[in-house]
């Protein structure tokens, strides 16, 4: 059987862009994109765009779901109302991106970058967030049920009437986040820095705060009686062991 061998063009283009060469057919949009940059309400589902170079990009309304976009770079990048339903965006830099009403349901944005990043109304359900870095970045409104946000760092970062429902947040960071009206029914903050969060009327049904830190926080008009404590530091600096596991004799 006679090997296949890319176009030189196509190869010499990926190679310009900081890209691995793969047997991705080159689509006339997957050029536009990586040559201008801009490529508003196109399809680019499934496309392997590992790497890609995509700063300051229009990618609005754009279809990205299943597309490879790990370690790509999307500085102040535009994905208003983009499908990146089960996208990998793992390790990509999105600082300072505008992701608002995004549909990231399934994403892996594992150890991704979105630093001062607007991400409101976003549909993000069963994303992964592990380890991202997402100081000051804009979740409000968002949905964000079932994800799992272990060792993130959303300190300072807009979280106001966001769904953060089932989600673990481990060793997370939120240090002075605001949750104002979240949800947080059933959360796992184990181990979590919460010092001066805002967590006025919030959900917070069995949800889980042992070893959390709330030091300094406003939990104003929030009810905790079906939250779990156990050496977890209250708002008042004090240790709170009511849900510890009773010693055996």
């Amino acid at each position: 059987m006679p090997v296949k061998h890319w176009p030189w063009r196509a190869i010499a283009l990926t190679a310009l862009l900081g890209l691995a060469v793969t047997p991705v057919v080159a689509s006339d949009q997957l050029r536009q994109v990586l040559i201008s940059r801009r490529c508003v309400g196109c399809n680019l589902s499934g496309m392997v765009l590992a790497g890609a170079n995509l700063e300051d990009a229009d990618l609005t309304g754009a279809n990205l779901a299943g597309a490879n976009l790990s370690q790509a770079r999307l500085p102040r990048a535009q994905l208003p109302q983009a499908d990146l339903r089960q996208a990998n965006l793992s390790q990509a830099v999105i600082s300072q991106a505008n992701l608002s009403e995004a549909d990231l349901a399934g994403a892996n944005l594992d150890r991704a970058t979105l630093t001062g990043s607007r991400l409101v109304n976003v549909h993000a359900p069963g994303v992964n967030l592990a380890n991202a870095e997402a100081r000051n970045s804009n979740w409000s409104g968002s949905d964000l049920s079932d994800s799992r946000m272990d060792g993130a760092s959303l300190a300072q970062a807009g979280l106001a009437q966001a769904n953060l429902s089932r989600v673990t947040l481990t060793e997370g960071r939120l240090y002075r986040a605001n949750l104002i009206g979240a949800r947080l029914e059933e959360a796992d903050f184990t181990g979590a820095d919460l010092r001066q969060v805002l967590i006025r009327d919030a959900l917070v049904t069995g949800a889980n705060f042992t070893d959390a830190d709330l030091l300094g926080a406003n939990v104003a008009r929030t009810d905790f009686s079906t939250a779990r404590f156990c050496n977890t530091r209250m708002a008042n600096g004090e240790i709170d062991n009511r849900d510890c596991p009773t010693p055996s004799p």
